[in-house]
C-alpha cells in the first residue's frame, strides 16, 4: 500500500519544525510515506497540495485537526481513500474512530489497516460534513478563535469560551426541526446537533448514540437551563451527555427564529435561520 501524507501547517500547538521531527517518526513506522503540506501558506494553497498528493497515492493520510480533515474531504474526489493522524486540538475525529494517543501507533494502525466506508452529512447540498450544529457551539467557536488572537490555546481556550457564551447569556430561539417530514418544535433552543459521531473535541462525549455508519443522521436539541447544560458538558467530559431531545433521521431541515450560526467540523459555516442536512451513507472511504 502506498501512503502519502498532507500536514497543516498550523493545526495545533506544535510548530513546523517539531512537526517535522514528530513525522519523521511516523514515517519509519510507515515506510514509503511522501510527506506534503508543511510549506503551505493558505487553506487554497494546502487543498491544492493535498489533491496532487491524493493523485499520486492508494492512501492519503491528512494530518491535523477536524477542520483540516474537513477541507481535505471537501476538496477531493470521493473516490479518494483517506487516512487520519490527529494533529489538531480537540480532535473529535480521534475519538470517534478509537485511535491512541500515541502517533507511531496512530501510524501502525494504518498501516496495517483495511478499508472502512462510512457516512457523511450533505449539509444545503453544498458541504460535506461528519459533525455540525446550529446555535451555541459556533458561538464558543467565535469566542475561542479570539482568544486563540491573543495566545490561549487549547482546551483552556475552549472552556473559556465556553463560559463566556454562558455568562453573556447567549440568545435563546425557538426551532422547528422536520425530521423526515415529521415535526419537531423546540422552544428556547441553544443548539441542535447534527452529526454521525459520538464526540466532540477533548473526548466530549455529547451524542452518545451516533454511529458513524449506520446510514443515518443523529440530532440532539437541546433547550436546558444554563445550569444543566454545565452539567451536561461536565458529564460529557468525564462520561456522557445526557441532556437534550435525540431523534435519528435521513433528512433534517432546521429553521430557527432568530438567525444563527452553523458550524461543521469545528469550523464556523454561515449564519442564517434554515439549514438543511442530509444523510450520505458510505460517501467516506477510510483505512483505518
Amino acid at each position: 500500500m502506498r501512503f502519502g501524507m498532507i500536514v497543516n501547517p498550523t493545526a495545533g500547538q506544535m510548530s513546523v519544525n517539531r512537526k517535522r521531527q514528530t513525522l519523521a517518526a511516523v514515517k519509519k513506522v510507515l515506510g514509503d510515506c511522501e510527506i506534503r503540506g508543511l510549506d503551505t501558506r493558505s487553506r487554497e494553497e494546502f487543498v491544492q497540495c493535498a489533491a496532487e498528493l491524493a493523485r499520486e497515492v492508494e492512501v492519503l493520510i491528512v494530518a491535523g485537526g477536524d477542520g483540516t480533515f474537513s477541507d481535505a474531504v471537501n476538496a477531493l474526489d470521493s473516490s479518494t481513500v483517506f487516512s487520519y493522524l490527529p494533529l489538531g486540538s480537540g480532535c473529535a475525529l480521534q475519538y470517534a474512530l478509537d485511535l491512541p494517543p500515541q502517533l507511531t501507533r496512530v501510524a501502525k494502525r494504518i498501516k496495517e489497516g483495511q478499508l472502512h466506508l462510512y457516512d457523511l452529512i450533505l449539509c444545503d447540498e453544498s458541504r460535506k460534513a461528519f459533525m455540525a450544529s446550529v446555535g451555541l457551539e459556533a458561538d464558543i467557536l467565535h469566542r475561542r478563535e479570539s482568544l486563540r488572537e491573543s495566545g490561549v490555546n487549547g482546551p483552556q481556550a475552549y472552556a473559556m469560551a465556553a463560559f463566556g457564551s454562558f455568562f453573556t447569556e447567549l440568545e435563546r430561539t425557538d426551532m422547528t426541526i422536520q425530521i423526515d417530514g415529521e415535526e419537531l418544535i423546540v422552544p428556547k433552543a441553544v443548539t441542535a446537533i447534527v452529526t454521525k459521531i459520538p464526540y466532540y473535541g477533548y473526548k466530549m462525549k455529547v451524542v452518545p448514540n451516533a454511529v458513524f455508519d449506520d446510514g443515518r443522521l443523529h440530532l440532539l436539541a437541546v433547550n436546558s437551563g444554563w445550569a444543566e447544560i454545565v452539567g451536561g458538558m461536565a458529564n460529557a467530559f468525564l462520561y456522557e451527555n445526557k441532556l437534550g431531545i435525540y431523534r435519528k433521521a435521513s433528512e433534517i431541515r432546521i429553521t430557527a427564529q432568530r438567525e444563527r450560526y452553523a458550524q461543521v467540523d469545528g469550523s464556523i459555516y454561515r449564519k442564517g435561520t434554515t439549514f438543511h442536512f442530509k444523510v450520505l451513507p458510505q460517501a467516506l472511504r477510510m483505512w483505518c
